[in-house]
């Protein structure tokens, strides 16, 4: 969620990005009992086992030069899981698909008790994920503006839902920039500056 990011990243609470790490930790670990390994053409066996990576990042893709504050998590589940009798074998990905809502539900519920947990008010976004009370929608959507390129991409096409969500922001996407980490964060906190700094303000009153 973009206040989650932006008081982790430029108001500079260590402890909300620990959050965030742990409910990624937990919807994983909720997400791997329902780990398959495909047996044959039409046989399955569920094995509650896979091997995964995580890579925790925090900006957005670039838009118009600026990679926006967006702390986020790419999970790699490797294509390998051991049935009951020691043999590897590839994953049945048809059950992960199908629980993807679920681990989603599990990290932002996890996500939210641990934001509560550490003083914060949490309130509910419009996608239904937890936001920290406190910042102006001004702020918020300046804060996001590759979500604002790809809502406008689809006003454009006069289409919507989630596919075609997807369709816009692979059309959309401009080439990863490498900033130096202290560029970038100047230029969070120049956009903090001219908002009166909100994400500061909230980080430092708990």
């Amino acid at each position: 969620p973009k206040s989650v990011s932006l008081v982790a990243l430029v108001g500079g609470d260590a402890r909300v990005r620990c959050a965030h790490r742990e409910a990624v930790t937990t919807a994983l670990r909720e997400l791997e009992p329902y780990a398959q390994a495909r047996v044959d053409a039409r046989t399955t066996e569920m094995t509650g086992r896979w091997v995964a990576a995580t890579f925790e990042h925090d900006s957005a893709r670039p838009v118009n030069g600026y990679s926006a504050p967006q702390l986020h998590t790419h999970a790699v589940i490797f294509n390998v899981t051991e049935t009951s009798q020691g043999l590897t074998r590839s994953i049945q990905p048809h059950e992960l698909y199908k629980s993807q809502a679920f681990a989603t539900a599990v990290y932002r519920s996890e996500l939210a008790r641990q934001l509560r947990a550490l003083g914060y008010e949490v309130e509910r976004g419009a996608s239904d994920q937890p936001e920290i009370r406190g910042f102006s929608k001004a702020y918020l959507d300046a804060s996001s503006p590759r979500r604002r390129q790809i809502l406008d991409h689809l006003q454009k096409a006069q289409r919507t839902g989630a596919g075609a969500a997807q369709i816009a922001a692979h059309q959309t996407r401009e080439a990863k920039i490498l900033h130096a980490h202290a560029d970038m964060q100047r230029r969070h906190q120049e956009m903090a500056a001219s908002f009166g700094d909100q994400s500061a303000a909230l980080a430092r009153a708990d």
